[in-house]
């Protein structure tokens, strides 16, 4: 595990490493229901891998992927965020996953880590912060309306794992400029884009 890239409520969040694939693997075992809401089954055994694993399509581009884990004073993983940045255009970073363990949900540790990635990727030069959620997964869609994204668009029959599913694609501005500026610079997330 590398140092910490930012920290929040006594959780430090740090750069993961291959070494600790088999700790992310248990976080997602011992916390499943994400992996039940989007994809109707348990985390597969080799979950945390493919996810350690995974890069960004190469049509859309981007600078750097950062697999972090939100790490208790006592060493525990309680969290994990994959965070893109530049994705399809410069400023523009993407959060792939945000996940906390399941006894931490309700506590606010989820709004605080949030709002500590939020001021990190604005230090790295973020003007917008875009992620994906899944439509139906209501506790994930009303958490990320209460950080402050909108939903530009959707996109159907998105494969998120082993089941079909539609995405609503938001964003939160980090900047002053309006949300039209990022459609331009984001045409695939423009409404009513059939752009993959």
């Amino acid at each position: 595990m590398g140092p910490a890239l930012f920290s929040a409520r006594g959780h430090a969040v740090c750069e993961l490493e291959a070494d600790d694939v088999p700790r992310v693997q248990a976080l997602y075992e011992s916390s499943p229901e994400y992996f039940q809401t989007v994809n109707g089954r348990p985390p597969r055994a080799d979950e945390a891998q493919e996810e350690f694993d995974e890069r960004p399509p190469a049509h859309l581009g981007y600078t750097k992927r950062w697999f972090m884990g939100a790490v208790d004073e006592e060493g525990a993983l309680a969290g994990v965020v994959i965070v893109v940045s530049d994705l399809c255009a410069p400023h523009v970073w993407h959060l792939a996953l945000f996940l906390v363990a399941t006894p931490l949900r309700g506590t606010g540790l989820a709004a605080d880590l949030h709002a500590a990635l939020e001021r990190w990727v604005g230090e790295g030069g973020a003007h917008w912060l875009r992620l994906n959620v899944v439509a139906g997964n209501t506790a994930a869609e009303r958490f990320w309306v209460r950080q402050g994204y909108e939903q530009v668009r959707t996109r159907d029959d998105i494969d998120t794992g082993g089941r079909l599913n539609t995405v609503r694609v938001m964003v939160k501005r980090l900047c002053r400029r309006p949300i039209e500026d990022y459609l331009a610079l984001v045409p695939r997330d423009r409404p009513g884009s059939d752009l993959p």
